[in-house]
């Protein structure tokens, strides 16, 4: 058998990996929606180029895609950034940023130019055109989040705070054999006919 992985962080691990993990990734999002909350209307745009959505028989979905998607990413960004629920935040940020690579990849093989507006009016590494380096930015970015959603916050985070661990807990021993408890108290009848057989 196999020993059971330990899920358990360090201090030095928590300090040196998932603390500035957590703050890199949850202070990019939140800058990401700090560009995009006050410009929703080019958001807005930015949205109906993807042509995802159905802008014709359903304008209503990118209204509430340019609202939702900004106020999600600054919720789920402070949360990883604080350490509350981190776990969550990030799977939240991963989920997030699948949904986006789908959408770069949508526009990139249906041959449309279309805005990223990842970032607002901010160009992080690349242009505002979407392409391949807009996928491969949300891949990178992927990597952090899936290793705090494994590891969780480590324990410098608000969660150690608050009583409330964001951990994988302790994996039970492997080894122990299984017991059996016996109630001495009720009595015992033994079949005499099913034993001599």
């Amino acid at each position: 058998m196999s020993k059971p992985l330990n899920t358990q962080t360090s201090m030095t691990e928590s300090i040196l990996l998932q603390l500035p993990l957590r703050v890199a990734l949850g202070g990019l999002f939140m800058y990401a929606a700090y560009n995009k909350i006050p410009a929703i209307q080019s958001f807005a745009e930015a949205i109906k180029g993807f042509g995802v959505l159905d802008s014709e028989t359903h304008p209503e979905l990118i209204i509430i895609a340019a609202f939702v998607i900004p106020w999600f990413e600054l919720l789920a960004g402070l949360m990883l950034v604080l350490g509350l629920r981190a776990r969550s935040a990030a799977l939240g940020i991963g989920l997030l940023l699948i949904m986006f690579i789908a959408g770069l990849l949508h526009v990139i093989f249906s041959d449309v130019d279309a805005d990223c507006s990842c970032f607002g009016d901010a160009n992080m590494v690349c242009g505002s055109s979407v392409g391949w380096c807009q996928v491969i930015r949300n891949l990178i970015m992927l990597i952090p989040a899936a290793y705090l959603i494994w590891r969780g916050p480590g324990r410098v985070a608000l969660d150690q705070l608050c009583g409330k661990p964001d951990q994988n807990p302790p994996a039970p021993p492997s080894n122990t054999p299984p017991t059996i408890q016996y109630d001495d108290s009720a009595p015992r009848t033994v079949d005499h006919d099913a034993a001599r057989a």
